[in-house]
């Protein structure tokens, strides 16, 4: 009953609009809370305070949040005189307010409804912006392996890296769209071993008949999602797939 109370009150409390920016989802939540508070709410409900690390991420949740309703909070904050995002790392790249002059610790940001960029003390109290964060993106066009790990480093962080049960599981439910029977992650053979490009343990497996292919064909050193199966396989690094960008 309590569970049902708490998930009802989330939903009357946000304005019925998400807010996209490439893979991070932003929520206007009405409720005034201090800035710890409203951290605490999305921390508990979503991922974090909506942050916008760079200038492109920045101008498309400028754009997306032009019809909030009130000054809301977003995930910046000051510690030794510099700003910070709610993670903790500096926000180097991101111009705000400093009218004022030197900032104190104690100061957080808010986003004004009329889009200024305004700070005030974290213990006052405004709505605020929740962000989720999707981890994967299936990329519907067809590449070669090279060609994929290229593109995602290039557009996002790195090909698809499935090393839990839970993210392979998320990993699926992200590539039912796909229109190749194979879909391309960042497993590798090299050196004879299999690995993640970008360094993860491979602790978790998921092969199709739980067989590791020891000593592949030259051609077949590339790992893909066999969309039949739901299973890992090796595949020619020259054929051409959708897939997975982290």
């Amino acid at each position: 009953m309590m569970k049902m109370k708490t998930t009802l009150t989330v939903l009357l409390i946000m304005e019925l609009y998400g807010l996209s920016s490439g893979l991070k989802q932003h929520f206007f939540v009405s409720e005034k809370k201090s800035w710890s508070s409203a951290q605490d709410h999305c921390k508990t409900y979503f991922h974090d305070l909506s942050t916008f690390t760079n200038e492109y991420e920045q101008q498309q949740f400028l754009e997306d949040a032009a019809h909030q309703t009130s000054d809301a909070w977003v995930g910046l904050y000051t510690e030794s005189g510099v700003w910070k995002w709610s993670g903790g790392e500096n926000a180097t790249q991101i111009i705000w307010d400093t009218s004022s002059g030197k900032l104190e610790d104690g100061i957080c940001a808010f986003l004004q409804s009329g889009l200024k960029k305004l700070h005030a003390k974290c213990t006052d109290k405004y709505a605020f912006f929740c962000m989720t964060l999707s981890e994967f993106v299936l990329v519907h066009q067809q590449e070669t392996w090279e060609g994929a790990l290229e593109y995602c480093r290039k557009q996002y962080n790195d090909l698809a890296s499935l090393s839990s049960l839970y993210i392979m599981d998320s990993a699926l439910g992200q590539s039912t769209q796909a229109e190749t029977e194979y879909v391309w992650t960042g497993l590798r053979f090299l050196a004879g071993e299999w690995f993640w490009v970008n360094g993860h343990d491979l602790d978790y497996t998921a092969w199709y008949q739980k067989v590791l292919p020891q000593c592949p064909a030259r051609d077949l050193h590339c790992g893909a999602l066999d969309m039949k199966t739901m299973l890992w396989t090796h595949r020619n690094c020259e054929e051409k797939f959708h897939f997975l960008c982290q």
